[in-house]
């Protein structure tokens, strides 16, 4: 602890003060709190004193322990009575920290509270003052590093790992410790082909071991080795028990999710959520503040960025992985389960806490996507009713029910609030590469990894793709157009993006019965790849898993199933047939939508196909084919053919 300043220090105090050190090293913390406590009496207006006592309440007991939030509190009392500037503005020789220890403890207690900008505006002072010992200066390059990962700034914390490289000297625990802070830096910026090679014969001891598997857990999952994945997460979950158990969970739900198993994957999120709850909103157990540094202990690493494991030697828990990212994870896996209604409320209560992150505003239109999809198909069914001679074949027409009385404003399942959030998606996308160094969706308002610019190219165009699907559900022909048509335009296009695209445009040139330039999108040869990625890429991102979920929906494809290139040219051609029955040109659309109507597994299309070969059947006025063709799909209805079919 720090030595109370000579001179007008009594032998009654210097006793106290001696008692008081000697019991903080022995780590007996509430002796040293009492010594402490007897000392205050003495010494009401010492700062030290009063630091000393602080850190000591976060050592003792859980009962003699201080809230973080108190802590927070006493320490920014602490440095206003100091005269401490903890503003914001530029770091000069002229500001220079008078009291660096209790700068660095609330510095490490802002980062427990997850305050990060605010701790590394602190932590900055530090960095930057003569005042700072070059102990402290290593341990505030360690919080440095901490801090430029859970701020998703990698290209940061490998500048920090790489000045305290020259500082940790032959100590073999800050050796181990700066090889997992460097890793887990790797894994953020994806440079994981030497990472894996690195760290394939590393044996780390005690909880950085624990770090070392989770983060090569982490890279067998970039690598889609997903099984490898799996059994790394389990050999260090069964050394590190209950203090990884939300990490754990919550990257078997990733993994489970990639495995196209969403579930599963809602199961194990569900699971780590209630490891959180259970575990307290805190970064620190049981309530206590988690101080790092008490004038001269050793400081607790508390970050868990990047896929890595923190540890906290003295409080003996872990940084809580934030609950808003949990929920946006069980969103994921909902949408990909197909309950859009129960994600789309969990995504209402992530943007609060995650509003720059487009991503978010994407998945709630995908919600209102899905939701409206669903509903449309169960309105627009077919099935028999009755029996006997009184069977009869139902099959009616979708209601179109936008919920136009609530407007777009209000957060609900409606086409008019999706298009909202597409509008806030797009918004908040870059319009240059080099807006950010360390990529996009770097910042604390982000809820997932930085992005390169390919990624973020890709999810402008399941925006753009989107928008135009909405605006023909909300009537905005014109506009819809206008965005397939700047899709189209687009270079490198992939194959799922374009077959949309055509779908779009043809559709609202239909409607503006502009028939023969919709006729020319809607050729089912053109179509031999659906794929929903660039050809470059090789990551998977959330971003085109969504994507994909959006083409399905969006072409109306087999529910329940992935689209095929057979399923999404039986959707064109079935586009074109309307066409040309638009045009009354009967035998061209007749010889197109007779083959769907015998060959088509799905129920959804397989309506679609009838209903329009029985319209043109009736509009040529061949009763007998339309009769043949209920018969064909439906051979229920020969039972009643003496009286004929019934409508």
């Amino acid at each position: 602890m720090a030595e109370l300043e000579q001179g007008s220090v009594s032998s009654q105090e210097k006793g106290y003060a001696a008692d008081a050190m000697t019991n903080f090293n022995n780590k007996e913390y509430n002796a040293c709190l009492s010594a402490l406590e007897m000392l205050e009496v003495l010494r009401p207006s010492d700062v030290k004193v009063a630091h000393n006592k602080i850190v000591a309440q976060c050592r003792a007991v859980e009962s003699s322990q201080l809230p973080l939030a108190e802590v927070v509190k006493q320490l920014e009392g602490l440095a206003k009575t100091a005269g401490i500037n903890l503003g914001c503005g530029s770091v000069g020789k002229e500001d220079e920290v008078e009291w660096p220890l209790l700068v660095y403890n609330l510095a490490v207690a802002k980062f427990q509270q997850k305050q990060y900008i605010q701790a590394a505006q602190l932590s900055t002072k530090l960095e930057h003052s003569d005042k700072t010992g070059p102990a402290l200066k290593k341990k505030v390059y360690f919080l440095n590093v901490e801090l430029s990962l859970a701020l998703r700034q990698p290209e940061d914390a490998i500048k920090y790992t790489k000045l305290l490289q020259a500082l940790i000297g032959q100590n073999e625990e800050d050796a181990s410790r700066l090889m997992m802070l460097k890793a887990r830096s790797q894994v953020l910026t994806r440079q994981i082909k030497a990472l894996k090679k690195e760290l394939k014969s590393v044996s780390l001891p005690g909880s950085h071991g624990i770090t070392c598997e989770f983060v090569r857990s982490n890279i067998e999952y970039q690598c889609k080795n997903y099984r490898k994945s799996i059994k790394m997460l389990n050999s260090g979950a069964q050394v590190a028990g209950n203090k990884v158990f939300p990490h754990y969970y919550n990257n078997l739900g990733c993994i489970h999710q990639n495995m196209k198993k969403p579930n599963l994957a809602v199961y194990y999120f569900k699971n780590a959520l209630e490891k959180l709850e259970v575990g307290g909103g805190n970064a620190v157990g049981g309530g206590g503040g988690g101080v790092g540094e008490a004038s001269g202990a050793n400081h607790q690493r508390v970050g868990g960025g990047g896929g890595g494991v923190s540890e906290e030697k003295d409080i003996g828990t872990i940084n809580g992985i934030p609950q808003a990212q949990v929920m946006y994870n069980i969103s994921i896996s909902l949408l990909h389960a197909k309950r859009p209604h129960i994600a789309f409320e969990l995504l209402l209560e992530v943007v609060s806490n995650y509003y720059l992150d487009p991503h978010v505003w994407f998945h709630l239109a995908e919600c209102c996507i899905q939701h409206l999809q669903e509903q449309r198909e169960s309105e627009l069914g077919h099935g028999e009713v009755g029996g006997g001679q009184a069977r009869k074949l139902v099959a009616s027409n979708p209601h179109h029910n936008n919920n136009n009385n609530i407007g777009g404003t209000m957060p609900a399942l409606t086409f008019d609030f999706a298009y909202v959030c597409l509008k806030n998606a797009e918004s908040l996308l870059p319009k240059s590469e080099n807006v950010d160094s360390n990529g996009f969706c770097s910042s604390i308002g982000c809820v997932g990894n930085p992005l390169t610019w390919t990624e973020v190219d890709h999810l402008r165009l399941a925006i753009l793709t989107a928008k135009a699907y909405v605006a023909l559900s909300l009537g905005d022909f014109i506009l819809a157009g206008n965005y397939a048509a700047t899709l189209l335009e687009l270079q490198n296009l992939p194959g799922g993006y374009s077959m949309l695209g055509h779908l779009y445009c043809a559709e609202s040139l239909i409607i503006q019965d502009r028939l023969t330039e919709a006729i020319k999108h809607l050729d089912p040869e053109n179509i031999t790849d659906i794929s929903t990625s660039f050809t470059d890429s090789n990551t998977t991102t959330t971003t085109s898993s969504a994507a994909a979920n959006q083409q399905q929906s969006a072409a109306n494809t087999l529910a329940g199933g992935h689209a095929s290139i057979s399923d999404c040219r039986s959707v064109v051609q079935l586009n074109l047939a309307v066409g040309f029955a638009l045009r009354e040109e009967w035998e061209k659309a007749s010889s197109l939508a007779r083959p769907l109507c015998r060959v088509d597994g799905g129920h959804n299309l397989g309506v679609r196909a009838l209903i329009l070969n029985l319209y043109i059947a009736l509009r040529r006025g061949d009763v007998r084919t339309a009769h043949l063709l209920l018969l064909e799909r439906y051979p229920s209805l020969k039972h009643g053919q003496n009286s004929g079919p019934s409508f």
